[in-house]
């Protein structure tokens, strides 16, 4: 296993990130989405404690995903009948899917500060809101945090759909190199 991306493929450290990154949004958005219909009480708590983890789960893999890029640049992109256009639209995706990432961590902290309550990291200590309660202000910091995870999906999915036909239509190794286990081209 090679922790490193090379000439030709992302290296383990980027594919753990990258695919624990899906699942952490994923679960993330779908308790974002279906936590307020939880039965009151334990189920709606842990729910709540689960999607503010994911959020701060995915924001310490954003840091080390943009760090590790910083120190381990990625494989250049695969020859495509797309050419540069192509290539210019898959720095933008990823540029947007890693600013989103950011903002709706930052919006959704906002938002559980705006409705005055601390903010449990990972459950193990709490940072105290900055800001006394504000019910207008949280309600509109909390529909600004849905409608960017709602776009981060959106954007996730356009991203999972190009992959795919990266694999079955252009018949490249995109996929492939972020896929675990892959070796290198021959």
């Amino acid at each position: 296993m090679q922790w490193r991306n090379s000439l030709g493929g992302y290296g383990a450290a980027v594919q753990i990130v990258h695919w624990f990154s899906v699942l952490l949004v994923g679960v993330a958005w779908v308790l974002g989405t279906v936590g307020e219909d939880l039965p009151r009480g334990r189920a709606r708590d842990l729910g709540e404690l689960i999607h503010v983890s994911a959020g701060e789960l995915i924001a310490i893999l954003l840091i080390f995903r943009v760090g590790w890029r910083l120190i381990n640049a990625p494989p250049s992109p695969e020859p495509t009948p797309l050419g540069r256009s192509g290539d210019l639209a898959a720095k933008i995706v990823h540029l947007a899917l890693y600013a989103l990432l950011a903002a709706v961590v930052a919006v959704g902290v906002a938002t559980q500060f705006a409705d005055g309550d601390a903010l449990s990291v990972l459950g193990v200590f709490d940072i105290a809101s900055p800001w006394t309660k504000n019910k207008m202000f949280a309600h509109d910091m909390k529909e600004i945090h849905e409608t960017l995870a709602n776009g981060l999906i959106i954007l996730a999915t356009i991203h999972a759909g190009a992959a795919l036909v990266h694999h079955f239509v252009f018949r490249d190794r995109t996929l492939r190199r972020m896929l675990p286990g892959v070796s290198e081209p021959r």
